[in-house]
């Protein structure tokens, strides 16, 4: 039997891996900025449950925890173990795992292919005695993994990101990292991290095979550098495409991005056109840089799927409406006239020097019933697909600046009256976002806003009660891009259903 129909048999290990219920960390440590300590910390700090033992021969205690010379003297069983130490301990230690019928290792050690010639013989040795032993390599030169769902945190940096649907793979640990804050920051929960590191033993579409099956995960994230086995991975990415969006940003597309790759993964990419026709074939988004990824993972977690291209806009001012019309354009989105009874239906609430057409300029209204009407009668009307609302959210910051010049200037200023005010527009925008929360659960279409000013809420909103809830981008494209991608994937289901 191969070793790939050995993985395809083994999901419980895989499962047990990322929610295990014991850990055992090697090379464990309290001096701060080592490996051992960093990892160690968080598992700890980030309140994993199960059973934590720290191995290192020096014993004694560590965190208020006994330490362990070797594996071998935890009397408990282990799950999983977490290496720490330099390279050329891996394959004893492995042979440990292997007495101890451990099912996972997690080789944060680097010196392996990544470097060398003996580095690679040395990765080629490790993968060997794995899988002697029945062990699961994940790395090595990793930074680690987190598992929300398993109140496991495990990489070298400390985000903690709520848990939710979306998973990402890695094979940079820096980039992967820098998705993990950022999905902490803005409000998006995960599934999983892995950062696969070298890949020595499973691979990414062996974790994508394990994903297909995960019911944490309805949304995959992937950055890539190398495919390895190029057939095998879209086969794999394809079919859970079918069901599960797969979001793709492959490095080293460029001679200086192949270089850098194998500089620090060993890992040597392909021909980027190719890679890219038969990503668009399998229906995966490829995408050209780190920052769609998350604003991808936002929008696909938190909002309905567009049945087509008709957009709604729905704008505090003018200009914010011209140039999202025209990225809409420039991106295959249509933005169609509006009919009269629903420019009737709008034009209740606004003035009457209102645009009367597609986009909706709100003129600037201080009703507060308009934008929510205006929202819910494009929504209403089967011509349009999806909604951008430019402008509504994000007033909080103008507001504050408002109250705050009004405080310096004006000693009389009721303290009292100021603070209603504050207090009123924040819970004018947790009813808005409520309310297109309970738009997109009727209409079924999503409903994409645009910040008016830099806000520190984060992308998504969660609205109690709710499947849906409110994604804020910053700027105009990034909301136009990924309505674009939304209908692309769309488009790919709409054409395997026809197949």
């Amino acid at each position: 039997m191969s070793f790939h129909n050995q993985l395809t048999g083994k999901f419980s290990d895989l499962q047990d891996i990322f929610h295990p219920g014991s850990i055992a960390l090697i090379g464990a440590s309290d001096t701060f900025g080592k490996w051992g300590q960093v990892i160690l910390s968080n598992i700890l700090a980030g309140g994993f449950e199960g059973k934590v033992f720290p191995v290192n021969p020096k014993g004694g205690k560590l965190f208020g925890l006994d330490v362990f010379a070797s594996v071998r003297d935890i009397s408990h069983a282990v799950d999983l173990a977490f290496i720490t130490t330099p390279a050329h301990t891996v394959p004893g230690l492995l042979e440990e795992l292997g007495e101890k019928k451990v099912k996972g290792a997690v080789i944060i050690s680097s010196g392996f292919s990544e470097t060398d010639a003996a580095g690679k013989d040395l990765e080629k040795e490790i993968v060997d005695i794995a899988r002697k032993n029945h062990i699961w390599i994940i790395g090595p030169n990793t930074m680690g993994i987190i598992s929300p769902h398993a109140g496991l945190f495990a990489t070298g940096s400390h985000p903690r990101p709520k848990k939710g649907s979306v998973a990402f793979i890695s094979q940079s640990g820096n980039l992967g990292t820098q998705l993990a804050y950022w999905a902490e920051q803005q409000g998006v929960g995960i599934s999983l991290f892995v950062g696969s590191g070298n890949e020595a033993m499973l691979t990414c579409p062996d974790y994508l095979e394990y994903l297909a099956h995960n019911s944490n995960t309805r949304y995959v994230v992937l950055y890539v550098e190398n495919v390895g086995d190029g057939f095998r991975f879209m086969e794999t990415a394809e079919k859970i495409n079918r069901k599960k969006p797969v979001i793709l940003l492959k490095g080293g597309i460029t001679a200086a991005g192949k270089k850098a790759a194998a500089s620090h993964t060993g890992a040597m990419g392909g021909d980027d056109a190719v890679f890219r026709g038969a990503c668009r074939q399998a229906g995966i988004l490829n995408v050209s840089v780190p920052s769609d990824l998350l604003s991808l993972s936002a929008g696909f977690s938190t909002l309905p799927l567009p049945l087509g291209n008709r957009v709604g806009i729905v704008t505090l001012g003018g200009g914010w409406g011209v140039v999202t019309a025209d990225e809409c354009a420039q991106k295959g989105l249509v933005v169609p006239e509006i009919p009269n009874r629903v420019v009737a239906a709008i034009g209740k609430y606004l003035p009457e020097f209102w645009s009367r057409g597609n986009p909706v300029d709100l003129v600037g209204t201080r009703n507060p019933e308009a934008p929510a009407v205006a929202v819910r009668e494009l929504m209403k009307w089967d011509g349009i697909d999806a909604v951008i609302c430019l402008g509504v959210i994000g007033r909080h910051g103008l507001v504050k600046q408002l109250l705050e010049s009004t405080r310096r200037s004006d000693p009389e200023a009721s303290a009292d009256f100021l603070a209603h005010v504050e207090k009123m527009d924040r819970k004018f925008e947790e009813g808005f976002i409520a309310q297109v929360a309970g738009f997109m659960e009727t209409y079924q279409k999503p409903v994409i806003g645009v910040s008016l000013t830099a806000t520190d809420k984060g992308t998504v909103r969660a609205v109690p009660g709710s499947r849906y809830g409110g994604v804020v981008y910053q700027n105009p494209e990034t909301a136009v891009n990924v309505l674009a991608q939304m209908v692309s994937y769309g488009r790919f289901l709409s054409r395997i259903k026809g197949d």
